[in-house]
């Protein structure tokens, strides 16, 4: 039996019948052992029809009653309205590793909490429903090697301790070295020598990338002032990080490294990643028109895709784009030479190009037979292990000069009127 929002009961089945009907059968019953006067017999018959009659809607509201009853129940499932819940019992806890777990338990015991409707709490006021936990910010603690790793990097970056290695870009087929690129190493304390990928996104996280990358282009100016005392023609290219690119200021502070070395104009190829071209924005842009004024020239690296505008890029100041060979060659082996659809076909990449003033370069060639193809190509430059790894520059080269400080971002308008 249930009950309708009225607290009247809902009889079903066997039950609500038998109620229904017991008039007319008590009626029917009585007609048989009770003798009666033919004078009766007219009125018990028509008191019969009119039982049977209240009978079936008696039937009728009972099932309307209890249809109703369970649309209003499922229509507050669906609109999850609060419904009464058991008491809370506390679980024993439940050790584990990984925090989405204990994440989930905090937020079933929310959830039952939130269910309970209080003394004075409006039965139209809805649960808020807690966050799925995988959904939420890793709360994993740092193991003891991790933060070791980055105490070390972090006094390694304050000692100074950044190393220099060149790795050249050869002309295809000849092979010849057209200019180098500048690859940043960090010595730990112990000895260690990391990469970029390893020490990079703790000075990220730690808000240092502007002053990382101004020390590497420091150490490169002089590699390159080396360069020109031999008199070799090589230029160096040095990388720029997109967090270092995407603060205020730091491009108007190469512009200031660059007005204190007037020698090296031309000599500096500044790298930047795909993701930073495409999130250029006015000040960025104004920054590197004053860069392209001076003569420096920019280079397109780290792509992702095969999708540019060469003229676009060439009106940035753009003059070399690396692109990955693995992703030139796949395009080349396919039946209608493209890559994922819009981009021009990859055997146009290189004349398209050149006729913008912008040289292609195919990097992270791996391997010998990777050569024939990005000949076939028409690459002219080509960078990797497949030609030479890169070496370290020797400590007295790579030293550390004197420069004035960094240009701060509200002295950018003065500089690009002065430039303009």
């Amino acid at each position: 039996m249930v009950t309708n929002p009225k607290n009247i009961s809902v009889l079903r089945d066997r039950k609500t019948t038998l109620l229904a009907f017991t008039p007319a059968i008590l009626t029917a019953g009585a007609s048989v052992y009770v003798p009666m006067e033919p004078g009766f017999i007219l009125p018990v018959f028509g008191f019969l029809i009119m039982a049977v009659f209240f009978g079936l809607v008696f039937l009728w509201w009972q099932s309307e009653t209890e249809r109703q009853t369970g649309g209003m129940q499922l229509a507050a499932f669906e609109r999850k309205e609060p419904v009464p819940a058991a008491p809370l019992v506390l679980r024993t806890p439940v050790r584990g590793d990984s925090p989405v777990t204990l994440l989930r338990e905090l937020a079933m015991s929310a959830g039952a909490h939130a269910s309970a409707p209080g003394p004075k709490q409006s039965e139209q006021v809805r649960a808020a429903p807690f966050p799925e936990p995988s959904l939420l910010p890793s709360m994993r603690r740092p193991s003891t090697e991790e933060i070791s790793r980055v105490r070390l990097v972090n006094q390694a970056f304050a000692d100074d301790r950044i190393e220099l290695h060149l790795q050249p870009v050869v002309s295809l087929p000849q092979h010849k070295i057209r200019f180098y690129e500048a690859l940043a190493r960090l010595r730990l304390a112990d000895g260690t020598l990391m990469g970029p990928a390893e020490f990079l996104p703790i000075i990220e996280a730690s808000g240092r990338a502007s002053d990382f990358d101004r020390r590497v282009l420091i150490r490169t100016m002089a590699v390159a002032r080396h360069l020109v005392a031999r008199g070799s023609e090589a230029i160096v290219g040095v990388n720029l990080a997109a967090h270092s690119v995407a603060e205020p200021g730091f491009l108007w502070s190469l512009a200031r490294l660059f007005d204190a070395s007037p020698d090296l104009l031309g000599k500096i190829v500044l790298e930047m990643s795909q993701l930073s071209w495409r999130c250029l924005d006015g000040d960025h842009r104004a920054a590197l028109a004053a860069l392209r004024e001076r003569g420096v020239p920019f280079s397109l690296d780290r792509a992702t895709d095969l999708r540019f505008d060469p003229v676009r890029l060439a009106d940035l100041g753009v003059r070399f784009m690396k692109l990955p060979a693995g992703l030139m060659i796949e395009a080349a082996e396919r039946a209608d030479g493209r890559y994922a659809g819009p981009e021009p076909d990859v055997r146009d990449f290189a004349p398209a190009l050149r006729r913008q003033g912008i040289l292609l370069i195919a990097d992270r060639v791996e391997e010998d037979r990777m050569v024939p193809m990005l000949c076939d190509l028409g690459v002219p430059l080509a960078q990797g292990f497949a030609f030479a790894a890169p070496r370290p520059v020797k400590p007295e080269i790579a030293a550390e000069q004197t420069f004035p400080q960094s240009l701060d971002p509200e002295d950018a308008p003065t500089l690009l009127r002065r430039t303009g």
